[in-house]
């Protein structure tokens, strides 16, 4: 029986090791084929506390965390890759019109994309002017510009206008890329150095 104890309390703190090593996400935002191992490595532990042997426990446990690390790496160097074993982001809204096609695909219900927007603050579609639900489940989404709220670079532009004596550093801008564009027409740029 304490030899069982011990075996249960090793296993345990193997599988945390192990886990951290694999990455720092919630259940909410793993992706498939992180979710497959965290449930097998919890399945080996918990049949081997009774035991065929800590050691093959153990590297089983072990290779299923190289291999999450190996997917892990390969979906960051290939886009291809990552469209195939983590999945992309589904567009659910374009324009403020449903797109009641891909919540089919996704099984779910326009209620539950209603209660996502709710939770997001946001009371009408057609505020929208597109949305996503992301590989980990979650919603993005792009408001239309008299739907966003008023940011610090808006209230000084205004601000400017009205009191021009009044001198403020000018806003930056950023000129990034829209991220929502990617959904719908793939990235074209490469993966930067440090990522890879």
């Amino acid at each position: 029986m304490l030899y069982m104890l011990g075996l249960a309390f090793l296993f345990a703190a193997v599988s945390i090791i192990l886990l951290r090593l694999a990455g720092r996400k919630s259940i909410s935002q793993m992706t498939m084929p992180q979710l497959g191992i965290l449930l097998t490595i919890g399945a080996i532990m918990g049949s081997e506390v009774s035991g065929k042997g800590a050691l093959k426990t153990i590297a089983a446990a072990a290779v299923f965390v190289l291999v999450l690390v190996g997917v892990e790496w390969l979906t960051l160097k290939s886009n291809t890759a990552e469209r195939l074993l983590k999945g992309f982001a589904v567009p659910v809204i374009e324009n403020g019109e449903v797109i009641t096609n891909n919540l089919r695909k996704l099984r779910i219900s326009v209620d539950d994309l209603e209660k996502r927007l709710r939770m997001h603050e946001i009371s009408a579609f057609q505020d929208v002017k597109s949305a996503t639900i992301e590989v980990n489940g979650e919603l993005g989404y792009e408001l239309y510009p008299h739907a966003k709220p008023a940011t610090i670079r808006d209230i000084e532009s205004l601000l400017r206008s009205y009191f021009p004596q009044a001198v403020a550093p000018p806003a930056v801008n950023s000129g990034s890329r829209n991220l929502f564009a990617e959904v719908s027409t793939p990235h074209k740029d490469e993966v930067p150095d440090q990522l890879q």
